[in-house]
C-alpha cells in the first residue's frame, strides 16, 4: 500500500501510480520514491532539488538515478540506417504522455523516429473549459500549442492531418488546414516535397490515442485554437446574459459544469437534470462519493433533479449550448419551468472507423486458413456497445496478428471509467513496452547484420527470460477521481482516504489551475501569465 506521501504526489502529478515499481524493484516506501523521482519531467523539479539530482550527487550514486538532462530526452540516429519509425495518432494527454515517456527512456543510441500525428494545431486542456466559461482570463491556458514537443534538432516531428484509414504498416491522412504560426509543424501536404505519398506515413509501431468526443463545451469540434476561442468567448458571453440555466446529464462533466456557473454567478438559477438516482453513478464508485457531490451542489444553491429526463426541443449533443427560451417539460412528472440557457452534457463517444480498413498480412496464421469463408471482421476489435477498442491487457490490440499496434485512453477498454489521468497512466505504460518491442527489434536487426542465425522463437533467443524484457500489463487506475466545482474545492474520492478530506484535497490536487501548469510543461511550453 503506498504512503499518504506518495498518494499525495500522485494525485498531483508530481510521479505515476508507483504501485508496478514497488512490485518490480521489491523496495520500501523510502526508497520507491527516490525511484520514481527518475519520472518527474525535469521542469517540474524544484530549483532547490536539482544538485541532489546531478551526476556527482551522493543520492544519483547511491541508486544508480539516470542524471537529468533536458537534451538526453532525445534519441540520436545512425545516419546510415534506416530508423524504426512509431507514430503516436493523437496528440492530448494520452499521446503526448507517450511521446514524453518514449523520449524519456529510449537510450540515446536507439535508431528510432517519432511521428505524432494531430489534427489541431494546439493541444486542448479540457480539464480546463468549466473554469474558463466562467473566468474570462482562464481561456488562455487552454490551448497549448506542440512547437516546442521536439528540438528542432531532433528527428522527430508533428504532422498536422487527420487519420481517414489504418492499414497493417502504414497510415493515410488528410491535411489539416495551413496555420498562421508554428511553422515547424509538418501538414500532411507537405510530404509531396519529399517525393512520397503526400497522404501516406509508413509506421513500425503505431499508438492509436484518437480520445473520445464530448459536448461543448468539454471538447469544441475544431481542429483551429483561434475557432476554439472565438467559442467559448461566445459560450461565455451567453452564460452571462442569462438567468435561468438548465443542465442535462448529472455525470462529472455537467456536475463541474452546473457548480462552475453557481460558483461564479450565484444570482443565477442553475438546475441540473439527470436520469438516474444518483450523480457520478460510474461503476465502483462508492456512495459516499455520489453522495457527497449531491450535497456540494446544493449547498452551493443548485437545484438538482434526479431520476427524470427533460424535453428541450433544439438541444442535442450536437448543439450543446443552446441561446434560446425554452419552457422545459419534465417527463416523469410533467412539471414545466422557464429557462433561457440549456446545456447538454451527456455522452462521451469515440470514432474507431478508421479501423475499418486495417487487416492481418496476407501470411498472417492470426488471419486463419480459411480466408474466403471467413473474412476478416474489424468489427469483432471493438466493443459492441460502446466501439472502443478491445486491448489487451499489454494494451496491444486484442487481435494477434497486430502486435505492433497499441490503442490507449478513452479510444481503448483499457479503462472502465475513462479519465484524462488514466489516459496519462495508459501512455506512459504503453511506451514502457514499446522501448522493449524496439530494444527486441533493434536487437534482432543487429543480429541480421551480422549475419547470425536467427532463433526459432523469443524462448529460444532467451529474451523472454529475462524478466525486464517481459511487457509490461497495464494496471488501471484505481477508483479516484476530482471533481474540481470551484477555485476554492470539490468533491473527490482517492485511494486510501476514500471522500475524506475531500474539498481540501480536491483544492490541492486540482482546483487551484486544475492542472494547467503540469501539461504547459508536459509540452516544455510556460504557462501563460497574462
Amino acid at each position: 500500500m503506498n504512503t499518504t506521501a506518495e498518494v499525495i504526489l500522485s494525485q498531483c502529478c508530481l510521479i505515476p501510480d508507483i504501485s508496478h515499481l514497488r512490485r518490480k524493484h521489491n523496495c520500501d516506501s523510502t526508497l520507491s520514491l527516490l525511484i520514481c523521482l527518475s519520472f518527474i519531467p525535469y521542469s517540474s523539479i524544484p530549483s532547490f532539488a536539482i544538485p541532489l539530482l546531478s551526476p556527482s550527487s551522493p543520492l544519483t550514486a547511491l541508486f544508480s538515478l539516470p542524471p537529468y538532462s533536458q537534451t538526453s530526452r532525445f534519441s540520436t540516429m545512425t545516419k546510415t540506417n534506416k530508423p524504426l519509425h512509431i507514430v503516436v495518432i493523437g496528440g492530448s494527454y494520452g499521446g503526448v504522455a507517450c511521446v514524453n515517456k518514449l523520449l524519456r527512456n529510449l537510450p540515446k543510441e536507439s535508431n528510432v523516429a517519432i511521428t505524432l500525428i494531430e489534427s489541431r494545431d494546439a493541444m486542448y486542456h479540457c480539464i480546463a473549459s468549466y473554469r474558463a466559461l466562467v473566468q474570462k482570463d482562464f481561456i488562455k491556458n487552454l490551448w497549448i500549442p506542440y512547437t516546442n514537443l521536439f528540438l528542432e534538432s531532433s528527428p522527430h516531428k508533428v504532422v498536422r492531418g487527420t487519420v481517414e484509414k489504418v492499414f497493417f504498416d502504414h497510415v493515410l491522412l488528410s491535411a489539416s488546414e495551413p496555420m498562421s504560426s508554428a511553422s515547424d509543424i509538418t501538414l500532411a501536404d507537405e510530404r509531396a516535397a519529399e517525393g512520397s505519398d503526400p497522404h501516406r506515413v509508413d509506421f513500425d509501431y503505431l499508438v492509436i490515442a484518437t480520445g473520445s468526443t464530448n459536448p461543448s463545451p468539454s471538447k469544441w469540434r475544431v481542429n483551429n485554437s483561434a475557432d476554439g476561442i472565438k467559442l467559448m468567448e461566445k459560450a461565455q458571453e451567453d452564460v452571462r446574459q442569462s438567468e435561468r440555466i438548465v443542465v442535462v446529464g448529472g455525470g462529472a462533466c455537467g456536475v463541474e459544469l452546473a457548480s462552475e456557473i453557481k460558483y461564479a454567478f450565484p444570482s443565477k438559477s442553475i438546475t441540473l437534470i439527470h436520469s438516474e438516482s444518483a450523480l457520478v453513478d460510474y461503476p465502483k464508485f462508492p456512495q459516499s462519493f455520489k453522495d457527497e457531490a449531491l450535497r456540494y451542489l446544493e449547498k452551493e444553491g443548485v437545484e438538482v433533479i434526479l431520476n427524470e429526463l427533460a424535453e428541450i426541443p433544439g438541444l442535442s449533443k450536437e448543439n450543446s449550448i443552446q441561446r434560446a427560451e425554452r419552457t422545459i417539460k419534465l417527463k416523469g412528472s410533467g412539471k414545466t419551468f422557464q429557462s433561457d440557457l440549456q446545456f447538454f452534457s451527456i455522452g462521451l463517444s469515440v470514432d474507431t472507423g478508421l479501423l475499418s480498413t486495417l487487416r492481418p498480412p496476407p501470411e498472417s496464421k492470426a488471419d486463419g486458413k480459411n480466408k474466403s469463408d471467413k473474412p476478416f471482421d474489424f468489427e469483432k476489435m471493438l466493443n459492441p456497445q460502446t466501439k472502443a477498442i478491445k486491448v489487451k491487457p499489454t494494451l496491444q490490440l486484442e487481435h494477434d496478428a497486430f502486435p505492433h499496434i497499441f490503442a490507449i485512453g478513452d479510444v481503448s477498454t483499457a479503462d472502465p471509467v475513462p479519465t484524462c489521468m488514466a489516459a496519462v497512466a495508459a501512455g506512459e505504460t504503453c511506451a514502457r513496452n514499446l522501448v522493449k518491442l524496439v530494444h527486441k527489434e533493434e536487437k534482432r536487426i543487429a543480429r541480421r547484420r551480422s549475419g547470425d542465425e536467427e532463433p526459432e522463437n523469443d524462448e529460444a533467443d532467451g529474451y523472454l527470460c529475462r524478466s525486464w524484457n517481459k511487457l509490461e500489463d497495464y494496471v488501471p487506475i484505481r477508483q479516484q477521481m476530482v471533481l474540481a466545482m470551484n477555485p476554492m474545492g470539490g468533491v473527490c474520492h482517492l485511494p486510501v482516504v476514500g471522500t475524506w478530506f475531500g474539498g481540501i484535497a480536491a483544492w490541492l490536487v486540482k482546483s487551484g489551475d486544475l492542472f494547467s501548469g503540469r501539461f504547459w510543461r508536459s509540452l516544455n511550453m510556460s504557462k501563460p501569465t497574462s
